[in-house]
């Protein structure tokens, strides 16, 4: 089955901090593959939201606004694939503060509204950068007709 490696800014996504966390100038890995004609599968989504000029580091920035802008991010992958927010059918939430879930779900249900994707969260211990509280993956159904070029 043909798959499609989608950038949507893979520059901008890596960001300075990460590269500096994890030793890698550039990830190994595609932001987001898209099953052609089907599903879009991202990698994990982080703070900052991709572009945003000088960002705090995310020492400074709290868990609603991490998650919001993992779910910009992945906004931004999915639209970039040639769908939409609500092609989203599935996510999965790693959570540094699973006592803080209610930041959580306050930004998710305000960015998705009436849509309600399929969804796991869980606990983990630390991610990439060790001031990043929240990294969101996703899963999307796009329409065979939106297909894009990468």
């Amino acid at each position: 089955m043909p798959v499609e490696f989608i950038d949507a800014g893979l520059d901008a996504y890596w960001s300075t901090t990460l590269a500096s966390a994890t030793g890698i100038a550039r990830p190994p890995f595609s932001p987001a593959v898209r099953v052609v004609g089907a599903m879009l599968f991202t990698s994990g989504q982080t703070y900052p939201v991709v572009g945003e000029t000088d960002p705090p580091p995310p020492a400074e920035v709290s868990l609603a606004d991490q998650t919001r802008a993992c779910l910009l991010n992945l906004e931004r992958i999915v639209v970039a694939a040639g769908g939409a927010r609500t092609d989203i059918v599935s996510l999965t939430i790693h959570n540094t503060r699973m006592s803080d879930q209610d930041a959580v779900n306050a930004v998710y249900t305000k960015f998705f509204g009436d849509h309600r994707p399929a969804r796991t969260h869980v606990e983990v211990r630390r991610l990439a950068d060790p001031h990043l509280l929240i990294e969101i993956t996703a899963v999307a159904a796009l329409d065979d007709s939106s297909r894009q070029s990468s």
